[in-house]
């Protein structure tokens, strides 16, 4: 629920109430994430958005004792929320940024929760900071909470950015805080290739302008990359990582982690690993869908690849995930015909079954909210991939041949392997349509193992 300030004041919570201040907030997960952790908490509360303008804050702060049992805050209430609360916790106070506020005895306690889903990020990614040279991008707020971080974890410390007076800005505040602190500033040129971790707290790369970027390449010995952007899941920076050498980490997993201690902060709650990861998934599930909208006018996720890619178990966990239904196109044909593709092929050939899957096709296509999983050959026609783009973003599962032979091990009902060697036929096919895969695909999916298939599909889009 988003209100505005107006409403707010006549808001009448039916049961413990949570709330974001933002100004504007536009669109936010915090509701549906706080929602979550709830659940995983077995916790009867609600979460609202409120829209706070900065010359009301005080109002807002002082309703919100009366109302609420905490608040987080986001821009522009961080640093102007301090001087109206009774207490900030220290690193909150060194940062001069407050996300969180627990009312609990009469009195407005202020914390930053950004820094602990920072810190729990590394730990996540056995991401060891002391000792280690770190390359800051940037010199704002996000950053700023980074570099504290960072450099309480005794790091050697380098800021860049385009204002080296900012930068330059950062560093010295660290130094108050830390005054042995090893902090460096440096332009982009000048960036030391011995850098082994990199963290973006710039705004660079995020949507819709993501092919910005703060940096053009990464020093040869970077081992970890981390971006607080999460939309895209990939960031422009990530993108420069090389995959088998630097693992990368957007910033999803940290806005989990920094609700998930804000309502350690609330009430005490603790959330297992397996929790978090669930609610992470599907954050990357309605993550996919808004980006599904939003960059890429579709409404529908489709998966194409060779007959036991694993579309079918793919295609329902992604529907899960994503909240979309899912549609295997395979079994609408059938229940439309009444008869399995094995005895359509045995009674009409194939020429007949391609010409019904080009029909049921158009049909599924024409419908929105869908996670579709195609027949192994349905983009071998032109009208087929046209019909199923229109409307959906096509990926291609890409999976390993032999894990391909494996799943069709467990499968006899494959007409066009029935006849001769079906090893030899099945990877003649394999060869003959990988090409038109490739071609035709908007994204495509390369992995032996479901779940990673899973994830990369989310993040890929």
């Amino acid at each position: 629920m988003l209100l505005t300030f107006e409403q707010f004041r006549d808001f009448k919570p039916e049961r413990e109430t949570f709330a974001l201040f933002g100004y504007p907030l536009g669109h936010t997960m915090s509701p549906e994430l706080h929602a979550q952790l709830f659940e995983a908490a077995g916790r009867e509360a609600d979460y609202i958005g409120v829209a706070v303008p900065p010359e009301n804050l005080p109002e807002a702060i002082s309703i919100a004792r009366e109302k609420l049992a905490g608040i987080n805050l986001t821009i522009p209430h961080k640093k102007a929320v301090i001087e109206l609360l009774d207490a900030v916790d220290k690193s909150a106070l060194d940062l001069g940024s407050v996300n969180t506020v627990h009312f609990t005895n009469g009195e407005a306690i202020g914390y930053n929760t950004d820094i602990l889903g920072f810190a729990e990020t590394l730990e996540r990614d056995g991401v060891t900071l002391r000792g280690r040279k770190v390359l800051l991008l940037g010199y704002g707020g996000v950053a700023a909470v980074m570099a504290y971080h960072c450099v309480h974890e005794g790091t050697h410390l380098i800021i860049s950015g385009r204002n080296l007076d900012k930068a330059d800005a950062l560093r010295k505040q660290q130094l108050r805080f830390f005054p042995h602190a090893k902090i460096d500033v440096c332009t982009r040129r000048a960036i030391p290739k011995d850098v082994q971790i990199v963290v973006n707290g710039t705004p660079l790369g995020m949507f819709p302008k993501e092919e910005q970027t703060p940096l053009y390449f990464l020093p040869r010995k970077t081992e970890y990359v981390f971006d607080a952007i999460y939309n895209p899941p990939v960031t422009s920076v990530m993108k420069l990582a090389n995959p088998k050498k630097t693992k990368t980490r957007d910033g999803l997993f940290m806005l989990v982690m920094q609700a998930a201690r804000a309502q350690t902060i609330w009430y005490g709650a603790q959330f297992t690993e397996q929790a978090c990861d669930t609610i992470l998934r599907r954050l990357y599930g309605k993550m996919a869908v808004k980006r599904l909208h939003e960059k890429y006018q579709k409404d529908n996720i489709v998966l194409c690849g060779f007959m036991g890619s694993g579309k079918t178990t793919a295609g329902r966990k992604l529907a899960r995930l994503t909240g979309l239904s899912f549609v295997d196109a395979d079994v609408y044909l059938e229940e439309k015909e009444g008869k399995k593709i094995s005895d359509i092929f045995a009674e009409h050939g194939e020429a007949y079954f391609r010409d019904l899957e080009t029909k049921y096709l158009k049909e599924i296509c024409s419908n929105p909210g869908q996670v579709v999983a195609l027949g192994g050959g349905a983009v071998l026609r032109p009208e087929n991939v046209a019909a199923v783009k229109e409307r959906g973003l096509l990926i291609l599962l890409d999976t390993p041949f032999h894990r391909i032979v494996k799943n069709l091990s467990y499968s006899s009902n494959r007409p066009l392997l029935e006849n001769g060697d079906k090893m030899a036929e099945t990877r003649r096919l394999y060869q003959q349509r990988k090409e038109i895969y490739h071609k035709v695909a908007d994204r495509v999916v390369r992995s032996p193992r479901l779940s990673e298939t899973v994830q990369k599909a989310l993040t890929s889009i």
